[in-house]
C-alpha cells in the first residue's frame, strides 16, 4: 500500500517538472538559510570559547571601582590595588598565580620601520596569567623587574611589521627614543571578540615602563590586575576570600563601598556567550519565515493540483478506493516535494557556510543539527501544507467530481 501511494504521489509529481522544481525552490531557500544561520551561530560560539580559552576561564580580574556622584556612575577610578597587594593575592587558598599590568601605546621603531603597538608592563607571571607562550628566546625574570631592566618580549605582528624575515632576538627596539632589547618572542593568538590584534603587543618590566615610557605619581600602583585560581568553580569563593583581603589591606570601614573592582571571567563567558545564543536564535527566526513562504507554495500548489485532478478522484472513489487513500496520496506528494526541497536546502546550506568559513578565515563546523532541521522541515512542512488539499480531496463526492469539467 505504502509503495503504491508512493509510486502514484511520484508520478504525479513527475508530471508537472517546472511547477515542481518552483513550488520546491521556497524550501530549498528557507533550509538553506536556516542552516547558514545555525553554521553561523555555531561559529560564534566556537570564537567565543577559542578566545576565552585563549584567555582562561579560571581567571578573576582586578581593577579600579566605578565612580559615582550623585548617583550617576562615572566611568573607572584611579588605579587602587598595588603591586604588594597583588604579591599578597597569591597567599591565599585555591590561588595558582597572579599578575598585573600597566600599559600604554607607542611608536615601536626599527632602523625605517615603525608601527603603533600596544606596551604591557608587568611581572614573569603574566605569561601563565593570559596563557602566553614563548616562541623563541627567554622571558624576563623577576631580578629584571626589580632592576628595572631594559628587555622586552614582542608579539608576531611586531615581528611581521618590523623585521619581516630577521630573527628578532638581540635586536634593539626603540619606544619613545628609549632602546629596548628583544630577549623573546610569542606565539600567535590572533585577534579577540572585539576583533583587536592580540599579537600587536610589547612585553616588558613593569617597572621599565614606569621608569622609561610612562611615569606615575602613583608608580606602585597597577592599572589591572589578574588571579589565576586553580579550578572553574573554586571562583566565587576566592572572590570572598580577595575581597575581604583587599578591603582589610586598604583598610576600609564596614559600609565603606571597595575602591576595587572584582570580575569574574566565568560570568563574563556566560554573558557573551548568551548574546551569541540569543543572536543565533534572532537569525534562525528570521531565516524561518522564507520557509513559512515555501509552505505555502506547498499549499497553493496541492490545492490546485486537488482542482486539476477532480475527474481523476472522482474516478478512484467510483472505483472502490478508500478515502483514506486518496488523502495519504496528496500528502504524500506535499512531504516528498518538501523533503526533496529540504534535502537539497541542507546541502546548499552546508556548501555555502564552507565556503564563507574559507573566505573569512574561520573554521565553520558541519553539525548534525543541520540534518536533523532538515528531516524536521521536511516532515513538518511537507503534513502542515498537504493536509488541507488532501482533506479536501478526501471530501470530494465522486458523483459531482465524475460531472467536472
Amino acid at each position: 500500500m505504502i509503495y503504491q501511494i508512493l509510486r502514484e504521489a511520484w508520478i504525479s509529481i513527475s508530471a508537472y517538472k517546472m511547477r515542481t522544481f518552483l513550488t520546491m525552490l521556497g524550501i530549498v531557500i528557507g533550509v538553506a538559510s536556516v542552516v547558514l544561520m545555525v553554521a553561523a551561530g555555531q561559529t560564534v560560539q566556537n570564537e567565543i570559547t577559542k578566545t576565552f580559552d585563549s584567555m582562561g576561564t579560571n581567571l578573576i580580574i582586578l581593577g579600579p571601582a566605578e565612580t559615582v556622584s550623585g548617583g550617576v556612575r562615572g566611568g573607572r577610578g584611579r588605579p587602587s590595588i598595588t603591586f604588594k597587594d597583588v604579591e599578597a593575592l597569591k597567599e591565599l587558598k585555591d590561588v595558582e598565580t597572579t599578575s598585573y599590568v600597566v600599559n600604554t601605546a607607542v611608536q615601536a621603531v626599527y632602523g625605517s620601520n615603525n608601527y603603533g603597538v600596544s606596551v604591557y608592563g608587568t611581572n614573569p607571571d603574566y605569561l601563565a596569567v593570559g596563557n602566553w607562550e614563548i616562541d623563541t628566546g627567554i622571558p624576563f625574570t623577576e631580578k629584571d623587574v626589580k632592576a628595572g631592566k631594559p628587555y622586552i618580549i614582542i608579539g608576531q605582528t611586531v615581528i611581521d611589521e618590523l623585521f619581516g624575515l630577521q630573527n628578532p632576538i638581540g635586536k634593539v627596539l626603540r619606544l619613545k627614543g628609549q632602546p629596548f632589547t628583544v630577549i623573546g618572542t610569542l606565539k600567535s593568538k590572533g585577534d579577540n571578540l572585539m576583533g583587536q590584534d592580540q599579537d600587536n603587543i610589547i612585553m616588558m618590566p613593569a617597572t621599565t615602563l614606569r621608569q622609561r615610557l610612562r611615569g606615575s605619581p602613583r608608580p606602585n600602583y597597577t592599572d589591572m590586575a589578574f588571579v589565576k585560581v586553580t579550578e572553574e568553580d573554586k571562583m566565587e569563593s576566592v572572590a570572598k576570600r580577595i575581597e575581604y583581603l583587599l578591603r582589610s589591606r586598604h583598610y576600609l570601614k564596614e559600609g565603606t563601598p571597595n575602591d576595587f573592582s572584582i570580575n569574574l571571567m566565568t560570568e563574563m563567558v556566560e554573558k557573551v556567550r548568551n548574546v551569541g545564543f540569543i543572536l543565533s536564535l534572532l537569525l534562525s527566526a528570521i531565516a524561518s519565515i522564507s520557509l513559512v513562504v515555501g509552505s505555502i507554495g506547498i499549499m497553493n500548489m496541492m490545492l490546485v493540483s486537488v482542482t486539476e485532478r477532480t475527474r481523476e478522484i472522482g474516478t478512484r472513489k467510483a472505483l472502490g478506493a478508500p478515502n483514506r487513500w486518496i488523502m495519504f496520496q496528496f500528502l504524500a506528494e506535499s512531504i516528498i516535494i518538501s523533503f526533496m526541497g529540504s534535502f537539497v536546502g541542507m546541502i546548499l546550506g552546508v556548501v555555502l557556510s564552507q565556503i564563507a568559513g574559507h573566505i573569512l578565515n574561520k573554521q565553520v563546523p558541519i553539525s548534525m543539527w543541520s540534518v536533523v532541521i532538515s528531516a524536521s522541515v521536511a516532515i513538518l512542512v511537507g503534513v502542515i501544507s498537504g493536509i488541507m488539499p488532501a482533506r479536501k480531496a478526501m471530501k470530494l463526492d465522486p458523483i459531482e467530481a465524475l460531472r467536472y469539467q
